[in-house]
């Protein structure tokens, strides 16, 4: 169809107008000399007024675009209030430029009074230039933002026509993407419900994986408690395995010093050795109690005191007391075995294993030395009284190292209640060892009194000697017993050891069961985030999905209410109808009238296609219309985009002119300032003036004196050239000294000098120091004044309390400007959405139309024939005298004109 000629020139006088503005979008700076000029010229301000009424105009006319009206008045106003907007922008912007340039001019003024300040004004012109460089940057953002924002442009015009095309085809496809879509929300549900399913199997699994991991981090918690108490305990047996070996070492010292003969002293370590195993045997069969071991521990510190007496006593005595010595220093080594005999049963209930074997081997060593080292203890006696000293100190250490094992001993009497069973066996043979050690005691008091009476009691020792040898068969007995029993814990030590490897094979694979576990744990905690991101991102889609669902249905239901409407209007049709075909077969003779009103209907008809052909015209009219009215709207969103891209460059703008008259107003001050500083430095400099003239004039009439003060000054000038040269030889010397200390001659000489110089030295250093604080405060001054200058600087570029007012107001407006625009969007997609439904109802309707027309004309044909059955004669008028076909104007092919006017249904 041919549009009006008004239209057209309506067209073309807006695509003059529009085509500058369209051309003129390739480069930023043609945009901003194009806005600078359309803001400042009153014929294009005049021209978009024209053209609003325009507009108005031919919307007045049309009622089904009153949205559209409403949408494009509100565009119109906010442009208006834009414009309003930036022309008192542009004000101020002059404004403040004029404020800048009288600025300058103070500047200026204040730069000729201040050329002292030359790093300042480095400093600000460094400020100045990354200013500029920022600006700069900022300048090409802007443009790249610009570039951007027209790519997107162009992609949003490709997608409303992609749209628009698209729209055609959706029509028809709504209804199958309608069924797919209820398929794959159910679907959705189905795959949801199981994925739900899999997340409370795996929230239970991870549960349970979390306590499993719990057990076995309180298990290996306390396998590592277990661990460090047995690490600690064997550090401790081993400390106190060293320290044993160290007593033992000095006390073989003491008996090297003390024993001169040696088949004696063989004799009489073998006995002992016989009662050491004898006494080994007898305590490894006793348990462990408190007051007991703190009891015996006693006893045997009053031995050691004792023994520490007797040795001090022996040293007065003669060489016939010094296999007394020997036996006594003997003594104090079956005491110091015995206590290690007491750590060896400590050790043995803590179930130490690798203490026994140490201490074990420990003995055996020291037993293998006592035998190799006989010969070597007549050498020796010499170091006794030296070493007599480090004894008192050791007996300390030994009593401190008692305590420890008193503690131990509390903390295993704990922990071993099975034990006190076996006590009630064991008291009695703990009353016999008493017995004992009271033996022993009673010995070492007949010792003592038999070392003040040495030489009365000889034969009476020899006796002791005998008896000792008697003795000595029983302790081989003992200590035959004793090996056996030793080496019965040699075994039970190996046995211990082997399950200490077997309990850390199976730390190690508890260990390795615990790191898997963990991967484990990391693994499904990864998958469980994942399911989590996907149930959300699922839920999102289901979401929307429902919503579109929502939509449809209402659609839908707005179908089947049209569908129900024109149901009752074809029953009503098909009942008149019915009516029409008994009037027919009554009424055969009225056909005449009846081809009266075919023919009546046929022009009707007719004049309804016309009335079709008319509303198409009218439709596309409207397209155009809504075309031009879409490339408006898009020019009306690029106006906004740049009129909101150049207020944001004013914004920024007038933020650099705030920044920089902060700069300048505080540049005034410290000028103000410094100003005022040399007017008072000037008033001072004129006061010293005064009184150095005053000085001047008073020195004036003292110079008929300055001859003496002349000479006085010569002298002085060759005392201090004297001075200096002997500074300069001295400080030869310094550097190159051919007597070292030559001021240390003055201390016999010149005391008052040497002190004096010793003064200076002292002066000297503490002025050293102080030099070298003062620096250090000065370079702490330093930079907290350059703090403070950052502080200042900072201070000075925040912005103002009328700025913040201002930004508020422009996020304010800028809030309203969106919700507008959200608002206008909305009502123009329920516009497009209604302008798509009318189309669908319209291309429904005439396919019902088309229909309805190939229904009546077979109805009519029907009756034809009919009537022409029945009478010849009415059928001789439409014969055709050539051939004899019968001619049917109701049939298409022998009526052109139908075919012309019947159209073929939409698809």
């Amino acid at each position: 169809m041919s549009e009006n000629p008004e239209n057209l020139e309506k067209k073309k006088q807006e695509q003059q107008v529009l085509s500058p503005q369209v051309s003129n979008q390739n480069t930023l700076q043609q945009q901003n000399a194009q806005l600078e000029a359309l803001i400042t010229d009153p014929n294009a301000i005049a021209q978009v007024e024209k053209d609003n009424e325009y507009i108005e105009n031919l919307l007045k006319d049309i009622p089904e675009l009153e949205l559209f009206k409403v949408k494009y008045n509100n565009l119109y106003s906010a442009l208006q209030g834009g414009y309003s907007n930036e022309q008192r922008y542009m004000k101020q912007c002059k404004e403040y430029a004029m404020e800048l340039a009288s600025l300058n001019a103070k500047l200026q003024g204040v730069t000729e009074m201040t050329q002292s300040n030359d790093e300042n004004l480095l400093q600000q012109k460094e400020k100045l230039e990354e200013i500029k460089l920022n600006v700069q940057r900022e300048n090409q953002k802007i443009s790249e933002h610009k570039d951007k924002i027209q790519k997107q442009k162009d992609q949003f015009i490709d997608l409303e026509q992609s749209k628009n095309e698209q729209i055609r085809l959706a029509e028809l496809e709504q209804q199958k993407i309608l069924n797919e879509q209820k398929k794959q929300y159910e679907e959705l549900k189905k795959n949801l419900e199981q994925q739900m399913q899999k997340m409370e199997e795996l929230n239970e699994d991870t549960l349970m994986v979390d306590r499993e991991y719990e057990l076995k981090l309180e298990q290996n918690k306390k396998l590592n408690k277990e661990v460090e108490d047995i690490s600690q305990k064997i550090e401790e047996i081993n400390q106190l395995i060293t320290n044993a070996k160290e007593e033992q070492d000095e006390i073989q010292l003491k008996i090297k010093e003390v024993e001169l003969e040696q088949n004696e002293v063989n004799a009489l370590l073998s006995e002992k050795e016989e009662i050491l195993r004898k006494k080994k045997e007898e305590y490894e069969k006793l348990p462990i109690e408190k007051d007991k071991l703190q009891s015996k521990k006693d006893e045997l510190n009053q031995k050691v005191k004792q023994l520490d007496k007797d040795l001090k006593r022996a040293e007065r005595i003669n060489q016939e007391t010094q296999e007394k010595q020997g036996k006594i220093v003997l003594e104090i080594d079956e005491n110091s075995k015995l206590n290690e005999e007491l750590k060896l049963q400590v050790f043995d209930l803590e179930k130490t294993n690798q203490g026994l074997v140490k201490t074990q081997i420990a003995l055996s060593k020291l037993i293998n030395n006592l035998k190799n080292e006989r010969d070597d203890l007549q050498r020796e006696l010499d170091h006794q009284i030296q070493l007599e000293k480090t004894n008192q100190d050791d007996l300390d250490k030994y009593k401190k190292e008692r305590d420890k094992y008193q503690e131990e001993i509390n903390i295993l009497q704990r922990d071993k209640k099975d034990i006190d069973k076996e006590l009630k066996d064991v008291q009695d043979r703990d009353h016999a060892i008493d017995g004992d050690i009271i033996q022993q005691l009673n010995r070492q008091r007949k010792l003592q009194n038999q070392i003040n009476a040495y030489k009365h009691e000889t034969d009476r020792l020899r006796n002791v000697i005998t008896q000792l040898q008697k003795e000595q068969e029983k302790y081989g007995i003992e200590a035959s017993q004793a090996h056996a029993k030793y080496y019965q814990t040699i075994e039970e030590v190996k046995i211990k050891n082997s399950q200490i490897t077997e309990l850390q094979k199976k730390n190690a694979e508890v260990e390795a069961k615990l790191k898997h576990q963990q991967n484990l744990y990391e693994a499904v905690r990864s998958d469980r985030n994942l399911y989590s991101k996907n149930l959300l991102e699922s839920q999102d889609e289901i979401d929307e999905l429902q919503k579109k669902y929502t939509r449809m249905t209402h659609q839908v239901d707005q179908f089947k209410e049209e569908i129900k409407q024109k149901d009752a209007s074809l029953v009503k049709e098909d009942f008149e109808f019915n009516k029409i075909v008994e009037e027919n077969k009554t009424t055969k003779l009225q056909k005449k009238r009846i081809k009266k009103a075919i023919k009546s209907t046929e022009e009707v008809i007719k004049s309804q296609e016309q009335h079709t052909s008319r509303l198409k015209y009218v439709i596309q009219e409207a397209k155009q219309e809504k075309q031009r009215n879409s490339k408006d709207l898009d020019m009306v969103i690029n106006e906004r985009d740049i009129l909101g891209t150049q207020l944001i460059k004013r914004n920024q703008e007038l933020n650099v002119l705030y920044e920089k008259i902060k700069l300048s107003q505080s540049n005034l001050a410290k000028g103000e300032i410094f100003y005022r500083e040399k007017q008072k430095e000037l008033e001072s400099l004129k006061e010293e003036l005064t009184v150095l003239i005053n000085e001047l004039k008073g020195t004036n009439d003292q110079t008929s004196c300055t001859d003496d003060l002349s000479k006085e000054i010569n002298k002085l000038d060759k005392d201090i050239l004297q001075a200096k040269t002997r500074v300069k030889a001295l400080a030869d010397e310094l550097e190159n000294p051919l007597n070292i200390h030559r001021w240390r001659k003055l201390e016999a000489t010149d005391q008052e000098l040497f002190e004096k110089i010793l003064k200076i030295q002292t002066l000297q250093r503490r002025l050293i120091a102080k030099t070298e604080e003062v620096k250090e405060k000065d370079n702490l001054i330093k930079e907290k004044e350059k703090l403070f200058m950052e502080l200042k600087n900072i201070l000075a570029r925040q912005p103002g309390a009328e700025i913040h007012q201002q930004l508020a107001q422009y996020k304010e407006s800028l809030k309203e400007k969106q919700g507008s625009m959200k608002k206008m969007n909305a009502q123009l997609k329920q516009a497009i959405d209604s302008v798509d439904l009318l189309k669908f109802e319209n291309n429904r309707l005439r396919g019902e139309i088309q229909k309805m027309k190939q229904q009546y004309f077979q109805k009519r044909r029907e009756q034809d024939l009919s009537a022409k059955s029945n009478n010849y004669d009415q059928q001789y008028q439409y014969n055709n005298p050539a051939g004899g076909i019968i001619y049917d104007q109701y049939n298409p092919e022998h009526n052109p004109d139908l075919i012309q006017n019947q159209e073929p249904a939409p698809m």
